[in-house]
């Protein structure tokens, strides 16, 4: 509970940051060695560690909510529990650095948590961005599920990895007042997904059922042009775990009754997309139970938001074969509705993913189900590893009178913004080549070339994305790579306007295109800040540079300085980052 009393006018908590173990599940050898953050706004009590703690949700200051007033305290251990690359940028400083990102916050930079602005434990070393003092949160924006993870430079995939990440939830009198009217329901369950992979055999970063993370290149498994011997250990160009966790538990399951509930959906995963759906267990027996049975349906999701707050409609998935359905990249988020009222009680339902990984172009040695060959650990019906079958949802009988019919659900209007309105046109792209060693690397960059003719630039390179406050921008982004990139923005909001396939083998810096513009699916006509550009595809996005009016301006660039990166986390830090510095 935040404390009301220390600072008038604000909701106030410490959060520590600490390392702890933790039993994920009962067949696992031990308890799993993590970092993560506790609770330490109460002085008097000791602060209790758990995954994906402490939830802190607070009150829209547009509906009369407060602001949340954070200290942060670093108490990690001078070691860290995963393989630390020092050959990336930054990576070579401290390596229990942290700094915590409130993303899709609209805070001032000094409160952002972005990747330089990191501090150690005990007045230790601090990154170039690193302010004195708390974190400021205005919560002057919609209702949305927030989150907030580590974002130090060159560690933030080990760091949020390790389990320091964890949700942040903010209600506005709109959403409330939905509530009471029963339009959604109040029974409300987070579900932040992410894949991890343990340890079979020690090592020197840890025990048996503690995290594994990878520390050799393997070139059998990404592409690795001549140069220099990669470093051992040596980052890679994506991780994708062999096992799910569903809150910070280990193919969980929920126990409902046949009514209506609200999910709100995360994915938490360092590179892993998943395209979730519910399908009917094969049995109810424990290892069919466990199993799914894809030619059976469960319920279709009523989505109902994304991370930017309501959509505009509810859009309706999974409701017929060959439905739309619901793909979620790393860091987005959906806002759902399922009603159960139609599952007869005693039925397992399995939460169900298909997605390729990498994505959207698949290497079937990152999907492990029971018969697939490709699997280097094979998997055994009714356990692990398994990447399809997330978790079970195990519907009882109804407990007291059924819900009464829900009214019409009206979401807010989403007021456009026009590319009209726009005082600059950019063209970006997304870029892949090869490092110093060899290795893969993908990176931001611009329409003109640079290093020996390609578009990248590097994330330390000057800043070339520096729009003035209260401007708004379209952004063309052109995506040169195989992946689909989920690109965040820090600071803004955006809406998508269109995607159009064009010639990315031949692109010099002006585009030809080779198909209509289409817009964007009916679940991505809200805000956003996360979104998805696919490979040969140019993504156009409208954002409005508002920053907090009290910011002060930072002395080393002049500006406010944020960033925009790919949240698949192995690509953000090699080297797909930029700096967003919004001039005053």
């Amino acid at each position: 509970m935040p404390n009301t009393t220390k600072y008038p006018g604000y909701e106030y908590y410490k959060i520590t940051m600490g390392e702890y173990t933790a039993l994920l599940h009962p067949d696992l050898p031990k308890a799993t060695r993590l970092w993560g953050y506790a609770d330490a706004t109460d002085p008097s009590a000791v602060p209790v560690f758990r995954p994906l703690g402490p939830l802190i949700v607070a009150a829209s200051a547009l509906t009369g909510g407060k602001p949340v007033r954070i200290t942060y305290a670093n108490n990690l251990p001078p070691v860290h529990p995963l393989p630390v690359d020092v050959s990336l940028p930054g990576a070579d400083a401290a390596p229990n650095r942290a700094v915590v990102h409130l993303h899709g916050g609209h805070v001032p930079w000094t409160s952002d948590g972005g990747p330089y602005a990191w501090f150690t434990p005990g007045n230790g070393p601090v990154g170039s961005d690193w302010q004195p003092g708390d974190s400021f949160y205005p919560n002057d924006q919609r209702s949305t599920l927030l989150w907030y993870h580590d974002h130090a430079e060159g560690i933030t995939r080990l760091n949020a990895y390790a389990g320091l990440a964890s949700a942040y939830i903010l209600r506005d009198g709109f959403e409330l007042a939905l509530i009471a009217s029963g339009a959604i329901p109040s029974r409300e369950i987070p579900l932040v997904i992410q894949d991890k992979t343990f340890k079979q055999f020690a090592d020197q970063w840890g025990l048996a059922g503690d995290l594994w993370y990878p520390s050799i290149y393997e070139p059998d498994r990404w592409e690795l042009e001549d140069g220099s011997p990669p470093p051992i250990p040596s980052c890679v160009p994506e991780f994708f775990g062999d096992t799910i966790l569903v809150n910070g538990a280990v193919y969980p399951f929920v126990d409902a009754e046949p009514r209506r509930y609200r999910f709100r959906v995360l994915n938490g995963s360092n590179a892993r997309f998943y395209t979730l759906k519910l399908v009917y267990a094969q049995s109810s027996t424990f290892l069919g139970s466990t199993e799914p049975d894809v030619t059976k349906p469960g319920p279709p999701f009523l989505q109902i938001g994304t991370e930017g707050g309501f959509l505009p409609s509810p859009v309706l998935l999974n409701y017929r074969p060959n439905a739309p359905t619901l793909l979620l990249a790393p860091a987005e988020r959906a806002d759902l509705i399922i009603d159960f009222s139609e599952v007869p009680p005693g039925s397992r339902l399995i939460l169900y993913n298909d997605a390729p990984a990498p994505f959207p172009g698949p290497d079937e040695r990152d999907d492990y189900y029971p018969g697939n060959p490709k699997n280097p650990t094979p998997s055994t019906p009714g356990y692990g590893p398994n990447t399809r079958a997330l978790m079970q949802f195990r519907v009882g009988p109804l407990v007291g009178p059924p819900d009464t019919p829900a009214p019409p659900l009206m979401l807010p209007t989403i007021i456009p913004l026009f590319e009209s309105s726009a005082t600059t046109v950019r063209d970006l792209t997304l870029n892949e080549d090869f490092d110093g060693y060899g290795r893969l690397i993908q990176r931001l960059g611009t329409d003109g070339r640079l290093y020996g003719g390609t578009f990248a630039r590097n994330s330390t390179d000057a800043a070339t994305e520096t729009p003035r406050a209260g401007d708004t921008e379209v952004w063309r982004i052109f995506n040169l790579t195989g992946d689909t990139h989920p690109i965040h923005f820090h600071l803004v909001n955006v809406q998508i306007l269109e995607r159009q396939p064009f010639d990315a083998r031949h692109y010099t810096g002006a585009p030809k295109f080779h198909g209509p513009p289409r817009p964007p699916d009916f679940n991505e006509t809200g805000w956003k800040e996360t979104v998805r550009m696919n490979p040969g595809e140019m993504t156009k996005v409208v954002m409005n540079f508002q920053v907090p009016s009290w910011a002060p301006v930072s002395v080393r660039t002049g500006g406010y300085n944020y960033v925009w990166h790919c949240h698949i986390l192995e690509h953000e830090e090699h080297d797909m980052m930029r700096p967003l510095i919004v001039m005053p």
